[in-house]
């Protein structure tokens, strides 16, 4: 599809490149733009015929002075590269913290000492450096030896303030991650969060987000943090030293960064982008290796280690492609960047020799100047010295930030207020469906039940039978509160007296005795190891114990355990508990009959009520 007027609805032009890299139209209208074509357009489709490591570097080298903009839209670029918007969105992230924890501003005011005095040694430096090479061009012996001891003298002071400056830095660092990772966990696990965002998928990859964007979030910022408040102390003194030295000199230094700092800014705005967009495409690949370690067995016996392989390496091209994209926009910048760092070296000495060569000024002065201007021209060039890390950074924010936002409307997800389910708990031990309608959202909303109503009272059971695909598990979900999606009432017991048993139960990292009085802890309960030992009995798991002699053993419980062992281990966690209610889900599919029929005469033998999914005969008596 070329950029025609034609076409300006299946495609969306913003200002990105200087040709359309996506269709065979050879011009577009204006210079700098891009034709982002919608997903599934006949030119999008197309793929280069080569294959294998021939493709991966021929993608590497062609188009050496362009970066293709595949599979990203325009409202994207626009929504991601905003610096207000990133802004905002750091502020956001970050105004907590501090505003919320008095230890944390007095670590960093003791850190802002640190780098104030840092600065002021940087300043002492600088002078001690001008009557040095002064008293060495003079052969002046006694001030030159004076210095040699001036110099020693600052840098025993000096290098105990450098070294503290670093390792309180990354103590407020650590601390500050402890405390944010602290609240984003708290809110990930409140009111089921977690699991709304993995049912929903608003976001992708929230185990990296949490793990390491707010590692580099917290890390990065406070370097940044920081480096502006050493920018702006050094930018005050070295500007007062400069400009008393040669006022000309600071006004080419100011002309020179502004410069640069724009120049930079032109070349590589589009690297907070590429830097989501791999972040994104790196943690796809991850999460496919560790699907393929969770399911090992279950691949290899479908034999399905070719179609993984082949899976994982799409996702890992994926990302090398993100990568490469990445390498050439910094290749180009970097052409900039070097030759903006090498010209400095001369640019002042350049400006203030003829005043050196009128004898005006001595070499002292010269050196001091040079100094001086790298300073100031560090500080003014942080864009352009650190623009890489900074489009990491912005990236890695619009990630942390996104993933805020979305917990903290957690309540409201996809779903009106008033086409949710409304669930009342109550102290009786009774189940209450009134007028119950479950809904699947979509634009075209589909109902899997409708007007469901019936009672269940203590003592009493419920078998839910059906064609798979008719919203049996649905329902357990609504009666347990994981769907509000739809309309009507249920009335049970409260979810502390609820015990659910899906067809896979889940086993936690931990301890054969906290896989058994999971989902509580060892300071939440009193069993003994004989009422632990005695439950293992009752569900046929004594020679697990007897295998280990200890329940403090730790393995990975869902590889050692097969599929019916599993679910024995959830029938020993209900005898333990004993709730009011009960929900299972095909919780005895991996049973014998007998071993089946020993588990649920334990359920009818109390007064609880207990809901079942399943399709067994063996369920009706």
């Amino acid at each position: 599809m070329p950029c025609t007027p034609n076409n300006k609805r299946r495609s969306v032009i913003y200002k990105l490149q200087r040709k359309c890299l996506s269709c065979p139209y050879p011009k577009v209208s204006k210079p700098r733009w891009c034709c982002f074509h919608k997903k599934g357009s006949q030119d999008h489709a197309k793929k280069d015929n080569d294959t294998g490591l021939f493709a991966f570097w021929k993608q590497a080298w062609k188009s050496p002075f362009y970066v293709k903009a595949e599979n990203v839209t325009a409202p994207q670029v626009v929504r991601r590269s905003k610096v207000n918007r990133l802004l905002t969105l750091f502020w956001q992230v970050a105004k907590p913290y501090w505003l919320e924890e008095t230890k944390a501003r007095w670590e960093l005011g003791s850190v802002v000492a640190l780098t104030l005095l840092q600065s002021g040694v940087s300043v002492a430096f600088s002078y001690i450096g001008r009557d040095f090479w002064n008293a060495l061009s003079e052969k002046n012996l006694e001030n030159f030896q004076h210095e040699i001891i001036l110099f020693f003298t600052a840098m025993v002071v000096g290098v105990p303030i450098f070294v503290l400056y670093s390792y309180f830095r990354e103590i407020l660092s650590i601390h500050w991650r402890e405390w944010l990772s602290d609240r984003i966990l708290n809110k990930y696990f409140e009111k089921r969060g977690f699991y709304y965002l993995e049912s929903n998928s608003q976001v992708d990859n929230p185990d990296q987000r949490i793990a390491d964007d707010i590692r580099a979030f917290t890390n990065t910022s406070l370097q940044f943090i920081l480096t502006f408040i050493i920018s702006a102390v050094d930018l005050i003194s070295f500007s007062v030293i400069l400009f008393s030295i040669y006022p000309e000199l600071f006004l080419v230094l100011i002309g020179y960064a502004s410069v640069g700092t724009y120049l930079t800014y032109y070349i590589g705005n589009r690297l907070i982008l590429l830097h989501f967009d791999r972040l994104q495409k790196e943690a796809d690949f991850r999460y496919v290796l560790v699907r393929i370690r969770e399911n090992a067995e279950s691949i290899a016996f479908y034999g399905g280690e070719n179609r993984e392989q082949e899976l994982a390496k799409s996702r890992l091209n994926k990302a090398l492609s993100r990568t490469i994209d990445i390498a050439k926009l910094q290749r180009n910048l970097e052409f900039f960047t070097n030759s903006y760092r090498y010209l400095i070296q001369v640019l002042p000495a350049w400006v203030v020799s003829p005043l050196y060569f009128q004898g005006a000024i001595g070499l002292g002065v010269i050196s001091q100047s040079i100094s001086a201007f790298n300073h100031i021209l560090s500080d003014l060039s942080i864009i352009v010295n650190r623009f890489e890390q900074l489009s990491q950074f912005s990236a890695g924010i619009d990630r942390l930030g996104e993933f805020l936002e979305v917990l903290e409307a957690n309540e409201s997800i996809g779903i009106e207020k008033d086409a949710l389910i409304q669930r009342r708990e109550t102290e009786d031990i009774v189940l209450q469906l009134c007028n119950i309608s479950i809904m699947i959202p979509s634009e075209e909303p589909r109902y899997l039940i409708r007007d469901v109503n019936l009672k269940v009272e203590r003592g009493q059971r419920l078998l839910i039978v059906g064609a798979s695909g008719k919203g049996k598990s649905s329902l357990l979900r609504v009666i347990a509160g994981l769907w509000k999606c739809g309309s009507g009432t249920v009335r049970c017991p409260s979810l502390k007296d609820t015990c659910f048993l899906p067809q896979r139960p889940y086993c936690t990292l931990g301890s054969l005795r906290e896989q058994l009085i999971y989902p509580k802890t060892r300071q939440q309960v009193n069993y003994t190891d004989q009422e632990l030992i005695q439950v293992l009995e009752k569900v046929d798991l004594l020679d697990l114990f007897e295998r280990y002699n200890d329940l403090d053993v730790v393995r990975d419980w869902s590889d050692t355990l097969s599929l019916g062992e599993q679910q024995r281990l959830a029938f020993g966690r209900l005898l333990l508990s004993r709730p009011k209610f009960v929900l299972m889900d095909e919780a005895s599919s991996a049973l014998d009959l007998k071993s089946e029929k020993k588990l649920y005469s334990f359920l009818q033998e109390s007064d609880t009520i207990y809901v079942s999914v399943g399709h067994r005969p063996s369920l009706l008596q």
